[in-house]
């Protein structure tokens, strides 16, 4: 690590590549804060990687990420008590097979896969750069490829498709990660995105949209463990931390690649502007 003294905050760390990410950074020289939406899946995971790490500076956050308050409260909670955090790593998602709407009536994977990540940074970026070098580290999918930014329905309120929601707010990921990427250039703050792989979590095996074909894919899925590479990368290797504004893909197994993009800058610049608007009560 570059990063001296390393304090994570892992969003959805109870689950799938999350959970994943907490066993692998657990050690006697980092600060772990784990964030989820349940106090009994938390208080597992933390066991869990206390245990097995050895380590007790395993700490827990709770919040909804489906609440921009909660979102917003998260932040507030982490400057408190870990003023010392220093990498972010965007993991928390949602995908479902309906259309639902968050606590803020939104549509419920723009808000908690884009909307909160986007808040929640933004909150949490005058800290890093208080701790620099710092990292932002946001786990987004080539699903993007299939996605698109409509502005006159972000909610998609006409015309919902799960997958669809999805790809977009994983498009809407990247989008924010680059332009805050040239945001903080030279800050010693970084932030990048990647996309883990097909991997075998819940979103999958518990969502109706993969009901039919969940058998027939898990042969071309990896692990939990093996999705965690990319983002434990971005996150601890010392040659990422001059790394900024990047996506990364994995090749094989074990190493990973970035991957130009063609992102449409002044789309991007508009959603930051709009996504600025959404969250303006809580900035």
């Amino acid at each position: 690590m570059s990063v001296h003294d390393p304090v994570y905050l892992i969003t959805g760390a109870t689950d799938g590549i999350g959970r994943a990410l907490a066993q692998a950074l657990a050690s006697s020289d980092a600060t772990l804060i784990l964030h989820g939406r349940s106090a009994a899946k938390l208080a597992v995971v933390a066991d869990e990687v206390r245990a097995a790490s050895g380590s007790s500076d395993v700490h827990t956050v709770l919040a909804d990420l489906a609440s921009l308050e909660q979102a917003a409260g998260l932040a507030a909670e982490v400057s408190e008590r870990f003023p010392a955090l220093n990498v972010l790593i965007n993991n928390a998602g949602h995908l479902t097979d309906h259309r639902q709407t968050s606590a803020d009536g939104l549509e419920l994977t723009f808000a908690v896969n884009y909307l909160a990540p986007y808040l929640l940074t933004r909150r949490l970026l005058p800290l890093l750069q208080q701790n620099a070098p710092a990292r932002i580290v946001n786990v987004a999918s080539t699903a993007m490829g299939g996605g698109f930014v409509d502005f006159s329905d972000l909610q998609l309120e006409h015309d919902f498709e799960g997958w669809q929601a999805y790809a977009n707010s994983k498009l809407m990921n990247i989008l924010f990660s680059n332009v805050l990427a040239g945001k903080i250039a030279g800050s010693g703050v970084v932030s990048n995105s990647l996309c883990p792989g097909l991997i075998d979590t819940n979103f999958f095996h518990t969502n109706n949209l993969f009901a039919d074909r969940y058998e027939s894919m898990r042969g071309h899925m990896r692990t939990p463990e093996e999705g965690a590479l990319v983002p434990l990368y971005l996150a601890t290797a010392p040659e990422a931390g001059d790394i900024n504004g990047e996506f990364f893909v994995r090749e094989g197994r074990d190493d990973r690649r970035a991957v130009p993009l063609n992102w449409n800058v002044p789309e991007a610049e508009q959603l930051w502007q709009v996504s600025e608007e959404l969250v303006s009560a809580w900035l």
